[in-house]
């Protein structure tokens, strides 16, 4: 059975599971109370250290905080390889100090049937984006099947068919789902450039247009997670989604950096 073993616990969050718990708390308790306007279809989430974007991180997931989802799928990108598609785990277990998270075989089985699918086991065990975001889920919804998927492609054709299969999968599906699209925006700007930067993203996000958002990542704006936002985009408006509003903005230099060399985060929502 494949089991992806924690390969960031002790650097990017901590490995020991009370330690982890009191963060998270810290993290959580600085939200402010809010309710969403609808119905919560997906989330953006950024992927860095917690010290870094654990802040931003908290206010996506205080806004799902207690709710019960039966399963969750998380887009992620991939930060060591490129690949024409998605790679998704057929089934087995993710590793946290938290405890084990089994995957979701029955959707899996299904995205795994489509088109631009695979399972490349080596993404899955070195990547980052995705792991970072299971201990948060874990502290914020209880139990949960997961459905890991990494996207190799900033493609926005396949991005759309990618969604097309999630969405087969999950449309057959009677269960409560949640999606979470992990992404970082700019890297290594001063603080003021990247607030510029991250303001065309967040503006275009707003805007709920593929093509508008493809555009300013093209020209004006960064986001490593591009695949994940926009097969995300996608996927929340198949699913009914109509609007994003936009929970929180921050960078590292608010956090724990400097200000001299930043990374920007966003936490949002797609809500029906």
């Amino acid at each position: 059975m494949y089991v992806h073993k924690m390969s960031y616990a002790g650097s990017f969050y901590p490995a020991d599971r009370e330690i982890l718990r009191t963060d998270i708390d810290s993290y959580m308790a600085a939200v402010p109370e809010r309710k969403s306007s609808g119905e919560i279809v997906s989330l953006i989430v950024p992927h860095a250290g917690y010290v870094y974007s654990g802040p931003v991180a908290a206010y996506s997931y205080a806004a799902v905080a207690g709710k019960k989802y039966d399963f969750v799928i998380v887009l992620a990108p991939s930060h060591h390889a490129r690949f024409n598609g998605c790679s998704v785990p057929p089934k087995g277990m993710y590793e946290t100090p938290f405890g084990m998270i089994p995957i979701d075989e029955k959707i899996t089985s299904v995205i795994g049937s489509q088109p631009y699918t695979s399972f490349i086991k080596e993404i899955d065990a070195r990547e980052h984006s995705l792991e970072v975001q299971l201990p948060f889920l874990q502290y914020a919804i209880g139990d949960f099947s997961v459905v890991p998927v990494i996207i190799g492609t900033t493609d926005p054709s396949i991005c759309e068919e990618i969604a097309k299969g999630i969405c087969e999968a999950v449309s057959n599906d009677t269960r409560s789902c949640l999606i979470v699209i992990s992404t970082d925006l700019s890297h290594y700007y001063d603080y003021r450039t990247a607030v510029r930067i991250d303001s065309v993203f967040l503006d275009a996000l707003s805007s709920f247009s593929n093509d508008r958002l493809k555009k300013t990542l093209n020209e004006e704006s960064e986001a490593c997670g591009e695949g994940p936002v926009m097969t995300g985009m996608s996927l929340s408006r198949m699913l009914g989604a109509k609007k994003v509003e936009i929970l929180k903005y921050a960078n590292s230099g608010d956090t724990a950096g400097d200000k001299m060399r930043v990374v920007g985060y966003s936490a949002a929502a797609f809500v029906r």
